[in-house]
């Protein structure tokens, strides 16, 4: 889903545009964990929200456009840019044990199941 505003400009002349789109994912999963890779291009660390609400994993993120504020924009094809993603788990994860890294634009979060939730042979007597 694809989003459009248009926040005060700070120049009249040439107004900027916001965005938020859907970034491109991957997930994969084994017995353990699921293992969810995000490319977000240009975010950096602390523009980065990563929550978990029954079940739902959220990933937001934004990529600014730091130019100082005596510069006149000539052109300008890179705006800044929201990244929002909602994904359902199957499986409920064990929040404390959750790692997040952000490393060439890839964020690569690894979601452990809880223990309730990982498969388990039953043995037959």
């Amino acid at each position: 889903m694809i989003a459009t505003c248009n926040p005060p400009a700070s120049n009249a002349t040439a107004p900027e545009t916001f965005s938020t789109v859907r970034p491109r994912y991957a997930v994969t999963g084994g017995p353990e964990a699921y293992v969810v890779r995000v490319e977000l291009p240009g975010v950096p660390k602390d523009a980065v929200s990563i929550d978990i609400d029954k079940n739902i994993l959220s990933i937001t993120g934004t990529r600014k456009n730091a130019v100082p504020e005596s510069w006149k924009p000539l052109h300008r094809e890179l705006n800044e840019l929201g990244y929002t993603l909602r994904l359902k788990l199957n499986a409920p994860v064990d929040e404390d044990k959750l790692n997040a890294q952000l490393a060439d634009g890839v964020l690569t979060l690894t979601l452990p199941f809880r223990e309730a939730a990982k498969p388990r042979r039953i043995e037959v007597n």
